[in-house]
């Protein structure tokens, strides 16, 4: 039997879900709506740096061996998150918000879709994890063949 990190296990005996499983159970079902062609990355938030007002000098980078270069930390991160890549997850008062983005197959009605997905992810969380589910907002980004 798998040992359990206190962590894990709230005070009151409950389970705490992470987000990465429920991201996973929201894209899952997503994906299995006819019409839904794929899901789409969400943007990450970025922070707006402030201007330097000192120039860099340049940098003299003296020639190296070619070697095949590392990912960016962004990438591996994104790499990471799995399906939290597609999801956006808020939770708060005991219910969950989610935001998915979509591409949709060329040619299906997208607002009966959009109402499928909403329907079918809903009712997987709340199924699955007895988690109440307050809103599922879609963006549909395009369509594709």
């Amino acid at each position: 039997m798998e040992q359990r990190s206190p962590k894990d296990v709230k005070q009151d005996g409950g389970i705490v879900i992470s987000e990465e499983v429920l991201a996973s159970i929201a894209a899952t079902a997503a994906r299995g709506v006819e019409g839904v062609a794929s899901l789409v990355p969400r943007a990450p938030r970025i922070v707006p740096r402030a201007p330097r007002i000192i120039p860099r000098a340049p940098r003299i980078i003296p020639s190296a061996p070619r070697t095949v270069p590392r990912p960016s930390g962004l990438a591996r991160l994104l790499r990471r998150q799995g399906d939290l890549r597609y999801v956006r997850l808020t939770q708060g008062g005991g219910e969950l918000t989610l935001e998915l983005t979509l591409l949709v197959r060329t040619g299906v009605n997208i607002a009966a879709l959009a109402c499928d997905v909403q329907r079918a992810v809903k009712a997987a969380l709340q199924d699955m994890t007895g988690k109440t589910v307050a809103r599922v907002n879609l963006k549909i980004a395009g369509s594709e063949n």
